[in-house]
């Protein structure tokens, strides 16, 4: 077996056929479409690092973080999001998974990359757990609410960001890029970063809690919240959170679980 770890998107581009041919086996049949050329190609925040495991031909491994720099006030981490880790099935089971973590961390790290975070499935969470050493608090949950419950948890406090890291979409090329992920249409309009999902809005950021008293009211809100919000009646699915420290600590308490720091939604 032959490990690669790339660290330019126009090197990435040459693997895009292996890429997606173990996508396609590894997730049911999909195709990677336009959300991994936004993820991987578009994003103006820096270069992703891959590392590939080949078989001969075959690619039978993945692993892979992008830049997604959160911040607080006037203070910007180096920080990566983790995504699209992949291993063939001939392959698991044989330690492949955390090989190629700790490979795309050690150049991370040279690469003064402060810390790697990442919403990881119930399948790979004990793995990232267990193997990488990955700080993984309770899951936080997606809870669909109205607006006037909104309203009265940001009331007390649920929703309030002051001095806590995340992804500024009041950065022109952040927000650009953010609200440019394919298979959506976003909202930026008074503070308030949205998306309708079927019946009901996807709340991605808010700049303020005061500013999401400007959303429509005609549709319920799906809004991730932490274990501890008090909206447990309201849960629709787990969402874990996590990451690990390379450059800086990583404390997951000092960072907003927003849907905008998240890949999928």
């Amino acid at each position: 077996m032959k490990i690669l770890t790339l660290t330019k998107k126009q090197e990435l581009q040459q693997h895009r056929p292996a890429i997606e041919t173990l996508f396609y086996n590894s997730f049911g049949h999909r195709e990677l479409g336009d959300v991994w050329d936004w993820a991987y190609l578009d994003n103006p925040n820096g270069e992703p690092i891959v590392s590939l495991c080949y078989q001969g031909d075959e690619l039978v491994g993945h692993y892979a973080i992008v830049p997604m720099p959160l911040s607080s006030g006037t203070q910007r981490m180096n920080s990566y999001i983790s995504m699209t880790t992949m291993v063939a099935e001939s392959h698991r089971k044989f330690g492949l998974f955390t090989q190629l973590a700790l490979a795309t961390y050690e150049v991370a790290t040279a690469g003064n990359i402060d810390f790697v975070f990442g919403f990881p499935n119930s399948q790979s969470t004990p793995g990232f757990r267990r193997r990488l050493n990955w700080v993984l608090p309770e899951a936080d949950y997606v809870a669909t609410i109205d607006k006037a419950t909104l309203m009265t948890s940001a009331g007390a406090g649920t929703f309030n960001k002051a001095g806590l890291f995340g992804l500024d979409l009041s950065d022109p090329i952040i927000g650009r890029w953010r609200l440019s992920r394919p298979g959506a249409d976003y909202r930026f309009e008074h503070g308030v970063a949205y998306k309708r999902h079927q019946n009901a809005i996807d709340l991605l950021w808010w700049d303020s809690p005061e500013s999401l008293d400007t959303l429509p009211e005609d549709a319920s809100i799906n809004v991730l919240v932490l274990a501890s919000s008090g909206l447990t009646p309201n849960r629709q699915f787990d969402y874990q959170f996590g990451g690990i420290g390379l450059r800086s600590t990583f404390d997951a308490a000092t960072i907003n679980r927003e849907m905008a720091i998240s890949d999928l939604f």
